[in-house]
């Protein structure tokens, strides 16, 4: 009887969400495995998270779990920050980069090989860097900042 009813009190939780959510511990393990630099290395963490089912595990319990408490609760329990600034994409080669912390915004354009360019609102170039998934800027007055993209 007590299987019974788990299984039902199962079954209504997971056909009463009806709500796909962010999946916010998908993105943190796809962001883990594509955060290096090496493409060897990136392969290899991914192998590893798909041999080993970390996919699958983040996905069963973000579906389960966060993703339902997400819908109930209006948070997702599991908050990971994904950006420091918010990125918009103008067009294939250009975005606008404006900073939470300070609200400034910069104009990241990428050349044609593979390299960021980088400005401010006055103009002025700023030095940027992308490795995986975080980029790294210094200002012209040489302080540093870094966001995860």
């Amino acid at each position: 009887m007590k299987k019974m009813i788990y299984g039902a009190a199962a079954a209504l939780v997971l056909a009463t969400t009806g709500c796909t959510g962010s999946f916010q511990l998908m993105q943190a393990v796809h962001r883990w495995h594509r955060n290096f630099e090496n493409r060897w290395t990136d392969e290899g963490c991914y192998l590893f998270a798909c041999i080993f089912q970390i996919y699958s595990a983040s996905y069963v319990v973000d579906t389960i779990f966060f993703n339902s408490v997400e819908f109930w609760m209006g948070d997702n329990p599991l908050q990971i920050s994904t950006a420091d600034a918010t990125i918009t994409r103008i067009n294939a080669t250009t975005a606008l980069v404006k900073s939470h912390a300070s609200g400034e915004t910069y104009t990241l354009t990428r050349a044609i090989d593979g390299t960021f360019a980088m400005t401010d609102a006055a103009g002025n170039t700023v030095t940027a860097e992308v490795k995986g998934s975080l980029l790294s800027m210094t200002l012209p007055d040489g302080t540093t900042r870094t966001t995860l993209l």
